[in-house]
């Protein structure tokens, strides 16, 4: 059923070209810029072409998609932006759903159930489906198709050796993320992601964008919430950077009276993290003993080496000392906006070493 839907959507499309007077001085124009244009003027004309009629001009996105995956920086954040634009702000993507494969649609579903659940080429299409229909659930499927592949270039761009290139595709993520739902799982964890990026403006503005996300859609608040817990604060081999990012961006999140589950989830995270931040410490004292004892026992070294190690040392500390800090400007402020059964919940903690914890936690909070 699908190979049949595909074959009339191409014979669609060759059908609206064909009923194109290409006599005319603008099929004309188009074509020749297409064919022998420069990149700018072909990304306009392709993308026009699109918004013209999305469903007959299916060989102008994926011309369009195509070029995006050239390994030129500079063409490639072109592209991308007239890509962004056509999904975010234009009218491809449905604004109250996300796209269905072919297979997922509940309608065809029902008619093949209904029809006996087989079919083949040839046979009557079974109950009330009609060309049409197919045709349209083929553009669907093609289109989260071509959709996917732009996440995946987005993604190579993301971790791009350039920064700029890094910038201006996070940029892309959040604005395809804030404008539709269409794979709002991958781009979020693209953007969350960027919260470990080795560059301190990178990650900053990923930060800020995901601040704005909430602003823009408030009941994204616990979904943003739980991915940074699970993508930046408690991946295994993740970075106090990362962590740091993490935790002042859940610490500026806006609470109201209506967000106390948000608040419970923030308290939730900020516990473990803190007792998490405490057990190193005890790790890292036996990791310099461990050193010294190295040190003493060879001979001949000078000591560059563990000046350096020093320096690193000192730097992971005053890092794990800002982000006790941070946690603990979240918790002041999440704090109020819980409900009372929270302290129950708290005070459920039996294990003597977890109650000592949580009262060393909280004794530093308020």
């Amino acid at each position: 059923m699908r190979e049949y839907a595909m074959t009339l959507l191409e014979a669609e499309n060759k059908a609206y070209t064909s009923n194109r007077d290409s006599k005319s001085s603008s099929y004309k124009f188009y074509s020749t810029i297409v064919s022998s244009g420069t990149l700018s003027d072909k990304i306009s004309a392709l993308t026009l072409s699109v918004q013209e009629s999305p469903l007959h001009n299916t060989q102008a996105l994926e011309s369009l998609v195509g070029l995006s995956k050239k390994r030129s920086r500079a063409q490639a954040v072109e592209v991308l932006r007239s890509l962004k634009d056509l999904f975010a702000q234009g009218t491809l993507l449905p604004s109250d759903r996300r796209l269905k494969h072919f297979v997922n649609q509940p309608a065809l579903a029902a008619a093949l159930s209904e029809a006996g659940g087989h079919w083949d080429i040839g046979d009557k299409l079974p109950n009330q489906i009609e060309k049409s229909h197919l045709i349209m659930w083929a553009f669907e499927d093609f289109l989260k198709d071509q959709y996917f592949e732009v996440l995946k270039v987005l993604e190579v761009w993301c971790n791009d050796e350039i920064e700029f290139s890094r910038s201006r595709a996070l940029s892309y993520v959040y604005e395809l993320l804030k404008e539709k739902s269409e794979q709002e799982s991958n781009l979020l964890r693209l953007l969350v992601n960027k919260l470990g990026d080795p560059s301190k403006k990178i990650a900053s503005r990923a930060s800020y964008l995901l601040l704005q996300l909430e602003q823009a859609h408030p009941l994204m608040k616990g979904t943003i919430v739980s991915s940074i817990e699970s993508e930046s604060l408690f991946r295994p081999g993740q970075s106090q950077h990362a962590k740091y990012y993490g935790v002042i961006t859940l610490n500026q999140t806006i609470l109201s009276k209506s967000d106390d589950k948000v608040a419970s989830q923030l308290l939730d995270i900020y516990f473990p993290l803190f007792v998490a931040l405490l057990k190193p410490k005890k790790d890292v004292h036996a990791q310099k003993i461990l050193k010294k004892k190295g040190k003493h026992s060879k001979k001949g070294k000078k000591g560059k080496e563990g000046n350096e190690d020093g320096k690193g040392e000192a730097q992971e500390d005053e890092l794990r000392e800002k982000l006790i800090s941070a946690v603990l400007v979240g918790v002041n402020r999440a704090y109020p906006f819980t409900t009372s059964s929270y302290e129950l919940y708290v005070d459920t903690y039996s294990n003597p070493l977890q109650h000592c914890e949580l009262t060393l936690f909280y004794s530093q909070a308020f």
